[in-house]
């Protein structure tokens, strides 16, 4: 069990700062397609976006699909910084998840070994 073992309230002090951070690495990680940051950090951005795009998925494969689609930009706007980020993720990464109906497994955190 992970009694006490939450990954993101050990990244910064304050929750603000917290939120900002897992917002900030999230639309780096979706601009970029990868960003090499700390061990502690991998895991809860690991976390954060697997649960944020797969809310993305289920609200765009939703029945109504214009609501769908409002409810997915509106999600974006509130959670990425970027306009581009907002529109990679409508245009490229959303279209092949929802058709390959993926529900997990979206990010994967790889270790690369000490620093030169």
């Amino acid at each position: 069990m992970r009694h006490k073992n939450k990954r993101a309230t050990k990244l910064a002090p304050g929750a603000q700062e917290r939120t900002l951070l897992i917002r900030n690495l999230l639309t780096s990680l979706v601009t970029s397609g990868k960003i090499i940051t700390t061990s502690r950090r991998a895991k809860a951005i690991c976390a954060e976006a697997d649960s944020f795009f797969a809310r993305l998925v289920s609200r765009a494969t939703a029945e109504d699909q214009a609501a769908g689609k409002r409810v997915v930009i509106a999600t974006l706007k509130q959670t990425l910084f970027t306009e581009e980020a907002g529109k990679k993720v409508m245009n490229d990464l959303l279209p092949i998840w929802a058709e390959n109906k993926k529900s997990s497994g979206f990010v994967q955190a790889l270790k690369l070994g000490p620093r030169k």
